[in-house]
């Protein structure tokens, strides 16, 4: 599969906060310009770029965007700027299992097949947890050949259904359930058809009314349609140069040599490991969330937060969160990428300070970006 790449961008001066008020001098500005200037080599209107945000409790401490969300328009990034934020939805997935087990409708020892039958082929049992915690065994989709022959680049159409027949075509599993961890994006697609069969609704629609519309998330949705139109959508883009011409050519996609940007169009609906679209406004409130418990309370709290043992080493990984150190600090986080995409969202649970940070470039290498904007906190003592 072509290779995700990640890294750079910016620009836009336009900071638009509509979920809770920025506190007036919440952040030194020193701290503001130090963040900026992570930004600054690209600083220009005709670059890809980024849409950021930090929290801590409940106050905005800074959100701005940086660079263009279209450059056919010039149309500039801001905080309301809509991005798919790639493997970061996994998280919402979990959310909606952890919605049907506080409802009584669902246990982690649940067997998948209970709910989706072809899984019933496998001698080995994958219950609901292995799928929650990448440990099923199933091979993910674009390790194998597609079976129509074309590429599993995004600009070829392909759905949830297919990926998945795909995936459910090998007869036996990888190894165990339990036995080791690989992450795979058809686990979290598999979850969708779990709360489609128990909710008796659409994947998107459970979420909307169950997530997204409670938590006042008004501008996250899941992207299952690709012609649905999607306000403020931002345009993903990879860097115009011999590396990345040469893999979309070795996909069969034919690029130019000349320009600096390469427009990468989404035309496949897959979600449930992907397919989130969001603002940086509505995943503070999401991560504001974690830190008052208003929605959910904290049975929803301990199970996005659960991590389980299984005959494997790693046990950081919770429902679409993972919990990892950084400079001493507890955090929980689950980055993204994919084509033209690059995402972070990454919370300090006992600071309670969230960074955001998106990208529609896909070298933009969030995580890297979020953990220096950490520093630039550290360093002025915000946390």
């Amino acid at each position: 599969m072509f290779k995700k790449i990640t890294a750079i961008s910016l620009v836009s001066l336009i900071s638009i906060n509509c979920f809770a008020q920025s506190i007036k001098g919440a952040l030194p500005n020193t701290a503001k310009v130090n963040i900026d200037n992570l930004f600054k080599a690209y600083s220009k209107q005709n670059s890809p770029g980024y849409a950021i945000g930090i929290v801590k409790a409940t106050k905005v401490l800074y959100t701005r965007g940086y660079g263009s969300a279209n450059l056919d328009y010039l149309i500039p990034i801001t905080p309301n700027s809509s991005f798919d934020i790639a493997s970061v939805s996994k998280q919402f997935t979990a959310a909606c299992i952890a919605l049907l087990i506080m409802d009584g409708k669902l246990s982690l020892d649940d067997p998948v097949s209970k709910f989706v039958p072809a899984l019933g082929k496998y001698s080995d049992t994958i219950r609901i947890k292995h799928l929650i915690y990448n440990t099923s065994g199933i091979i993910d989709y674009f390790k194998l050949p597609r079976p129509d022959g074309h590429s599993w680049i995004t600009f070829n159409y392909f759905d949830i259904d297919y990926c998945i027949k795909t995936s459910l075509s090998k007869d036996t599993l990888a190894f165990k359930p339990g036995a080791q961890w690989d992450y795979c994006n058809v686990n979290y697609m598999l979850l969708t058809k779990i709360v489609e069969k128990v909710s008796g609704i659409p994947f998107s629609e459970f979420c909307k009314k169950r997530l997204f519309e409670p938590l006042g998330m008004f501008n996250t949705l899941i992207n299952d349609d690709v012609t649905e139109v999607i306000k403020n959508r931002v345009t993903p883009y990879n860097i115009r140069n011999k590396v990345y011409a040469d893999a979309y050519r070795k996909e069969g996609i034919h690029v130019k040599n000349e320009g600096d940007w390469i427009q990468h169009p989404r035309n496949s609906p897959h979600y449930g490991g992907s397919g989130v679209v969001t603002t940086v406004n509505d995943l503070l409130k999401w991560s504001e969330n974690f830190f008052t418990k208003k929605f959910g309370g904290e049975e929803f709290y301990k199970l996005m937060h659960l991590t389980l043992k299984f005959k494997h080493n790693r046990d950081n990984q919770a429902f679409g969160l993972y919990r990892g150190t950084y400079k001493g600090k507890t955090y929980w986080a689950w980055d993204g990428g994919d084509f033209g995409i690059s995402s972070q969202l990454i919370r300090f649970p006992d600071q309670k300070i969230a960074i955001v940070v998106l990208s529609n470039l896909g070298s933009g290498n969030a995580a890297d970006k979020a953990n220096a904007i950490a520093d630039i906190l550290i360093s002025n003592k915000i946390f």
